[in-house]
């Protein structure tokens, strides 16, 4: 919803909107402890999963993760925690000087916080070498066991280029680019969950492709999910056992027009339609295929 405090008729809207479109993953933030537990409790009732998202920034220690994660616990709910989100970027920093090594301490004591605590560790770059230098830290600290209980969140958003693109990382695909980072620098990919991504309406960046219409926002969106029908990417790859979820930015916002609901550009009713009507399937791994 985008935004970390909501109403209990939002949560309960927006539910509702999820379970009726199919969906099984999303991406949910949460400013405290309480907006935490009555999310919670409504997602376990939907049964649909969810990746946490405190909201904190990169220069901010967070110090209840452990309480996070008990509170998941008792409803239920496996206790997948991202860290923190798009740690790189200058908007992220709320006017103080961007700095890596103040941010590799502060997430050094989330992913041990966490996974001391029962956790699942999320991890979300948008800059690939802030990436490396944060595995390499870890490594460095000794934490290695970290790593068979993290997952990465990332954000593969389109702009204007058709699923099958896997130029650079501005895709549906750029997920692929940081599997490759993991593979070189602890020996195997994580579970990846792409927490947002997607289109938008009107994106023309490339000029070697044509804008984001209604028809190609519904029909792009629909070829990304059926990926995990038909066990392949848009680029011919089979799709990749470490891939989880794709989550699109966002369920529904008023301020927002990548929103999905609600917003002030309005609905996004092709696409709404169209997954109101995509008939049920079960996602298949390599073993059972």
């Amino acid at each position: 919803m985008g935004t970390p405090y909501y109403s209990d008729e939002d949560l309960d809207r927006n539910v509702a909107r999820i379970k009726e479109l199919g969906l099984k993953w999303c991406v949910v933030v949460y400013g405290d402890e309480i907006q935490l537990e009555r999310a919670a409790r409504r997602f376990k009732a939907a049964g649909i999963y969810v990746i946490w998202r405190k909201m904190v920034r990169p220069f901010q220690r967070y110090y209840d993760w452990g309480r996070d994660i008990k509170i998941l616990q008792e409803i239920g709910l496996p206790p997948y925690m991202q860290v923190y989100n798009e740690p790189s970027l200058p908007a992220e920093w709320e006017g103080h000087p961007i700095d890596e090594q103040l941010f590799i301490e502060n997430l050094l004591y989330a992913v041990r916080d966490v996974y001391n605590n029962g956790g699942y560790v999320g991890l979300q770059f948008l800059n690939r070498q802030w990436l490396v230098d944060a595995l390499r830290a870890i490594k460095e600290r000794k934490g290695e066991r970290i790593f068979n209980r993290m997952f990465f969140v990332a954000h593969s958003y389109g702009l204007n280029h058709p699923p099958d693109y896997a130029q650079d990382e501005n895709a549906a695909l750029g997920f692929l680019i940081y599997a490759d980072i993991f593979q070189q620098e602890i020996g195997f990919v994580p579970p990846i969950i792409v927490g947002e991504g997607g289109w938008k309406i009107g994106s023309d960046e490339d000029n070697r492709y044509p804008p984001i219409d209604e028809k190609r926002h519904r029909d792009y969106h629909i070829e990304v999910y059926n990926w995990f029908c038909t066990g392949q990417l848009s680029n011919g790859q089979p799709l990749p056992d470490y891939l989880f979820a794709f989550c699109p930015w966002l369920i529904a916002a008023k301020l927002d027009d990548r929103a999905w609901y609600d917003s002030f550009a309005g609905d996004r009713n092709l696409l709404i339609e169209a997954l109101k009507n995509m008939p049920s399937c079960e996602r298949k791994f390599s073993w059972e295929r």
